[in-house]
């Protein structure tokens, strides 16, 4: 009877390291504090559609919020993330988000969602935001990644790029600011929307 239990147990431990394996991998640090259940509640959400540990902690060095929580999700930033990878947890996470703000006051806070593959390492940060611009942000990185794409072709730019950060802009409701680094020749390039090209200086 034991062995057959042994043998149970080995084979639904293979299957669960299998179903683990086929998932990308995701890492949350949080910069500040998330309540006991925040923290659960995030890992929860997560932990359904990646490989992940528990979140980490480091000091906030900001004084301007109360909390940031950066999420990497090691996966490329395209339309099959938010639709296969995701489904209907990015809305949940929008609203999990939107909840660690709210419940910061008048400090608020902030979160750097960050996408990375062997090409390139995407990060979206923002500041603090009020309910209403979280919640727009949060859309916009899901619609974004066909003019991503676009951004990103080889005709684009002089040099492949290794990394690229945006912030997002209340006045006018959008990431924008679109900077990023050489892959080889590490130089800072800004992307110029009126010419649509990657440029120095």
């Amino acid at each position: 009877m034991n062995r057959v239990h042994k043998i149970l147990g080995s084979d639904i431990s293979s299957r669960i390291d299998a179903l683990e394996t086929g998932r990308p991998v995701a890492e949350i640090l949080v910069e500040g504090e998330l309540s006991p259940f925040e923290h659960e509640a995030l890992y929860k959400l997560l932990k359904k559609h990646f490989r992940l540990e528990q979140p980490g902690y480091s000091e906030l060095l900001d004084e301007t919020i109360g909390t940031r929580v950066n999420i990497t999700f090691h996966h490329p930033y395209d339309r099959r993330f938010f639709m296969g990878v995701l489904q209907g947890d990015w809305r949940g996470l929008k609203d999990m988000l939107k909840q660690i703000r709210y419940r910061r006051g008048r400090l608020g806070a902030a979160f750097t969602l960050t996408f990375t593959d062997e090409k390139i390492r995407i990060v979206f940060s923002s500041g603090v935001l009020g309910d209403e611009e979280l919640g727009s942000a949060m859309d916009q990185i899901a619609h974004l990644t066909g003019v991503v794409g676009q951004m990103m072709r080889p005709e684009t730019m002089a040099e492949p790029l290794g990394h690229v950060e945006t912030s997002f802009d209340k006045k006018t409701d959008r990431w924008q600011d679109f900077r990023g680094i050489g892959l080889t020749d590490k130089k800072e390039y800004f992307f110029d929307e009126s010419l649509f090209r990657w440029k120095t200086g």
